[in-house]
């Protein structure tokens, strides 16, 4: 073989051996990251999704104006309309004609259950900021959540509600969706464990809006007692008429109940209600206070759970473009590297579901506003 083959060879390796190494070496390039949202902005549970938006709204604000960002994000929004059909077709649209690898949704556990599996099979990261189905927990290596779980929420409130009533039973009435059901399951083992008593248990429809017949039930079935598995609207609705029916009911909820919506339906029937909150919008720290300062001022109106869950997970998600860059598996990596971060909602650290603990602190109605209870 020739001296000038020899030669031609060497040049092609050394060539070859320089693309592997800047393909496989190179940093990641700068530029545009596109993040799909899939989230209910009419229909049931409109108002979180209003949340949700609102959150991120401000996150990418803040995100694309600082001078130093490498990785600009583009936000594409889909209106799930809180239908998991809806967000099946959004997240399929999401991957194959927006070429989306960051997702972040959705908001019912329903629908965030519907999406989990196209979201594993296509490598795409998932991070909802407001489902807490347990199921979710065992959804997949890209799935991620900024929101307790209901497992979580059921352990510590079931402790705090059985200090209160003892062994009194208290019935449940609950939403039949995934989040309905993790939390009947979660509520009734810890309150049994503790030595509680669960009375009657049932479930309704998202689009109910006659409890009459439940919470007649509820009654004869001698529970004093009733925990609400509901969202701003039907708790409303469930509040109001029970105090037309006259029923000598004592009320709890899970946390998914504060909002405007409740006070509007419900009005002096929702006075004294108690609900367990991951989420203190006054608690003594710069992030919290400062992103509260910066909500205000944009919105005219003091932040709640799921836009300061939404804010955090688009700042998290920038945070490691910025460090790994965005290539999915190094993205991936460096969310379950997260630790300790120092969030609107609290200090966030993910385990190896992708799940996160938070601080839940105990408020209820008073005067019309929602407050921490101080005992």
């Amino acid at each position: 073989m020739s001296k000038q083959i020899w030669v031609a060879i060497i040049a092609i390796i050394i060539i070859l051996g320089g693309v592997w190494y800047y393909q496989n070496s190179a940093p990641d390039q700068p530029g545009e990251v596109k993040v799909g949202v899939i989230l209910p902005l009419t229909g049931t549970s409109a108002d979180n999704g209003e949340n949700m938006r609102r959150g991120l709204e401000l996150a990418v604000e803040e995100i694309n104006s600082n001078t130093k960002t490498n990785h600009p994000i583009t936000l594409i929004y889909e209106n799930s309309e809180y239908k998991s059909d809806k967000s099946v077709a959004a997240i399929n649209k999401l991957i194959s004609l927006d070429k989306t690898k960051f997702i972040i949704g959705e908001y019912g556990s329903s629908q965030t259950l519907s999406i989990t599996p196209i979201a594993e099979q296509n490598k795409v990261i998932l991070i909802t900021p407001a489902s807490q189905a347990d199921k979710i927990s065992q959804a997949g290596d890209y799935i991620f959540r900024t929101q307790i779980s209901a497992d979580q929420e059921a352990k510590i409130f079931s402790e705090y509600l059985y200090k209160k009533i003892g062994r009194e039973k208290i019935g449940i009435l609950a939403l039949n969706s995934d989040y309905g059901i993790s939390y009947i399951d979660d509520f009734s083992k810890h309150f049994a464990d503790l030595g509680g008593s669960v009375g009657l248990v049932q479930k309704y429809e998202a689009q109910d809006i006659n409890f009459r017949t439940l919470l007649l039930k509820t009654k004869e079935a001698g529970d004093k007692n009733l925990l609400l598995v509901a969202n701003r609207k039907t708790a409303g609705i469930i509040l109001k008429t029970a105090k037309e029916l006259n029923l000598p009911l004592i009320f709890f909820a899970t946390s998914v109940v504060e909002g405007d919506e409740l006070i509007k339906i419900a009005g002096p029937a929702a006075e004294g209600l108690i609900y367990p909150y991951p989420f203190d919008a006054d608690f003594d720290s710069k992030s919290v206070s400062d992103y509260q300062e910066k909500y205000k001022s944009k919105f005219s109106s003091g932040s709640e759970m799921i836009s300061a869950n939404s804010y955090d997970t688009l700042k998290i998600l920038s945070q490691c473009l910025e460090k790994v860059g965005a290539e999915v598996e190094a993205v991936k990596q460096c969310l379950y590297n997260t630790q300790n971060y120092d969030g609107a909602s609290g200090t966030i650290s993910f385990d190896t579901n992708g799940d996160v603990t938070k601080n839940l602190f105990i408020k209820n109605v008073k005067n019309g506003q929602f407050v921490k209870l101080e005992e």
